[in-house]
């Protein structure tokens, strides 16, 4: 019961982290190699809030999403959109020094010390049989859920969230009905890196924050993206908490190596899914596409 509570925690966290990687990545066709260092910022951004002003991080998150949304709205009007109809290998090593500028300009500024947050959610319930609730990570587990519905309804009830849903079908025909794609983009990466730095607000009072945690978690991103399927909310739930769950059980019921035996699980477990079902398990914002004659 205890794995599985934690699994359930872990994975509502992980699905909350990589919805911004796996929308950029469906309405764009970018994938973004610097999404971890995404997470890292918003991490940062909460420590500074909370060690200088002495702001809560869950209370932090409503400074942190607007910041980060700026932020990435400017980046994707002066370099991302220079790149979104090139090779997909031209946005892998932008994003990916873009990654490296991130992490070392932070490590250059705060040092490599962990830092971490407190919260007036600390503690734990026990509600029966020694297991235990987090209650920190139940915070984070309801801040992510209200997040997921909350874009769900955004793309499938707005009439902005249903032209990012159409520029991710098909570019030309949204252009054709009047819609200003570059804008969409924009406006898209700008809620996606939002949304990615209340993730590491969320994360700031669990783990400690230090400028390189980002690249396991990009590449996390990648294999719940891979269960999920690209823009999927419903299946990056289910992808977050399966992969949640895989990491729990191998961690609490193998001993000695049990954390980063999890860790080489989450990759078994990409390396399956892009064998068996590269679309994923849910589909996602665009439609397959058919295979190209020889």
């Amino acid at each position: 019961m205890q794995a599985i509570i934690n699994g359930i925690m872990l994975g509502g966290f992980y699905a909350a982290m990589m919805l911004g990687f796996s929308v950029i990545w469906g309405v764009m066709g970018v994938i973004n190699l610097a999404h971890g260092e995404f997470v890292m910022v918003g991490a940062y951004l909460t420590w500074l809030m909370s060690d200088g002003a002495g702001i809560d991080p869950f209370v932090a998150i409503l400074l942190v999403f607007p910041i980060m949304f700026v932020f990435g709205y400017v980046l994707q009007r002066v370099l991302i959109n220079r790149i979104v109809d090139r090779p997909h290998l031209v946005a892998l090593l932008v994003t990916f020094g873009l990654s490296i500028i991130m992490a070392n300009a932070v490590k250059l500024r705060y040092t490599a010390t962990p830092r971490l947050t407190d919260t007036a959610l600390s503690g734990v319930w026990s509600p029966y049989g020694g297991v235990t609730i987090p209650r920190t990570k139940t915070g984070i587990l309801v801040v992510a859920l209200l997040i997921m519905a909350g874009l769900y309804l955004f793309l499938h009830r707005t009439k902005l969230g249903k032209s990012i849903r159409a520029a991710a079908q098909n570019k030309q025909a949204a252009r054709i009905v009047g819609i200003d794609v570059n804008k969409i983009y924009a406006i898209t990466f700008g809620i996606c890196i939002a949304i990615t730095g209340v993730a590491g607000a969320l994360i700031s009072s669990t783990q400690a924050v230090f400028p390189f945690m980002g690249p396991p978690l990009t590449l996390r991103a990648f294999t719940i993206t891979a269960l999920a399927g690209l823009g999927s909310i419903p299946g990056a739930l289910m992808g977050g908490i399966t992969l949640g769950l895989v990491e729990s059980f191998i961690g609490i019921y193998v001993e000695g190596i049990g954390t980063n035996l999890a860790i080489v699980a989450s990759f078994a477990l990409l390396w399956v899914i892009l064998v068996t079902r590269p679309q994923g398990l849910f589909g996602g914002l665009r439609p397959a596409e058919e295979p190209q004659p020889l």
